[in-house]
């Protein structure tokens, strides 16, 4: 038997192929764009730190670079010093190395870090000072839309602080602090911080207060509104923001101080001499504790503790606590009717 030709065709190899050609090409156009993206990138931030210069900043570096292909931008500057002018505080700061880095997809998101120490020159009460700040990382973050910066923050763990001249800061180390900011759409500023375990400077901290309530604040936490922003930061003025009506609203905040448990909100405002003005409701969890921790610090005398214990026994309970009303208003601090304390003028 004679058998008949084969006819069918051999499949063709081309769609092996395809895949693959499809991603070497993917690739060269990757790097082609890495390559175009990180030269601008490297232009922008030379253009940025001209612009800076010529507003009176003293900026040095010595190397400046881009990396971090194929999957992000990395900006490295080394032996960076940035002194501010007179009129912006004349502070001067230096770190060994800084990076800024951001997705290659998403260019308006910016991740900035800095090495381990910083050194900060500034001055205290009109003196030359020098602070060394140590930390274990040190991260901020920056989101801009259409060239103008709408949302930052910030963490920082394990910060230690020492002063090289002048005096001892008040705060020497922070086990974590973190910060967010956000502008709204109708010029509002959202924030929020978180700082634990704040340890202050012994030579620093009065030592009944000291005895009182520790040389730790375990946790300090503030949720807050300022409205009209956008007026606060083109005026620079506060008078300005105040026909504003802006007003600081304190969504929450809370304080774990030793005996001190505190936890508020509320709303303040500035009046027509810049003194704070509004209203604020602080829950106290143990106002006993509290309350003996002021007189043994002396920052009450028997009298206004005898007085602090009145409001709080006639004061609205709470399942976590007593709450207490204070009112701001013409430069005192209020508790009910009786004024505990004296508030002046922001500077």
């Amino acid at each position: 038997m004679i058998g008949k030709p084969a006819t069918d065709t051999p499949p063709s190899r081309l769609g092996l192929y395809v895949p693959f050609g499809l991603l070497a090409v993917a690739i060269v156009v990757h790097a082609i764009y890495w390559v175009l993206m990180s030269g601008q990138i490297h232009q922008s931030a030379q253009a940025w730190i001209e612009d800076r210069i010529e507003a009176g900043y003293a900026i040095n570096y010595s190397a400046m670079t881009v990396r971090g292909y194929p999957f992000r931008f990395t900006l490295h500057l080394s032996d960076n010093e940035v002194a501010a002018p007179a009129d912006a505080g004349g502070w001067r700061i230096a770190v060994d190395h800084a990076t800024a880095s951001a997705q290659f997809y998403n260019l308006n998101h910016w991740i900035v870090g800095l090495n381990e120490r910083v050194v900060l020159d500034t001055a205290v009460k009109g003196e030359p000072a020098q602070y060394e700040l140590l930390s274990e990382q040190a991260r901020f973050s920056l989101i801009t839309r259409n060239g103008v910066t709408r949302q930052i923050g910030a963490e920082i763990t394990a910060l230690q602080v020492q002063a090289l001249s002048g005096p001892q800061p008040l705060a020497s180390a922070i086990e974590r602090v973190a910060m967010t900011g956000r502008i709204t759409e109708t010029g509002e500023f959202l924030s929020g911080i978180i700082v634990e375990g704040l340890r202050f400077d012994d030579s620093r901290l009065d030592n009944p207060l000291q005895a009182a309530f520790g040389d730790t604040v375990q946790l300090y936490q503030l949720d807050s509104v300022l409205t009209e922003f956008d007026t606060l930061s083109l005026a620079g003025d506060p008078l300005a923001w105040t026909r504003a009506d802006g007003r600081l609203i304190i969504r929450q905040t809370r304080l774990d101080w030793g005996p001190a448990a505190l936890t508020g909100s509320g709303e303040v405002a500035l009046d027509r001499q810049i003194r704070p003005a509004g209203r604020l409701s602080v829950v106290v969890s143990d106002p006993e504790s509290l309350i003996t921790a002021l007189e043994d610090a002396r920052l009450v005398y028997d009298e206004q503790g005898a007085a602090l214990r009145l409001a709080a026994m006639m004061a609205p309970r709470r399942d976590d606590g007593i709450a207490l009303p204070f009112l701001l208003q013409d430069g005192g601090l209020f508790l009910g009717p009786a004024r505990i304390g004296d508030l002046g003028a922001l500077d």
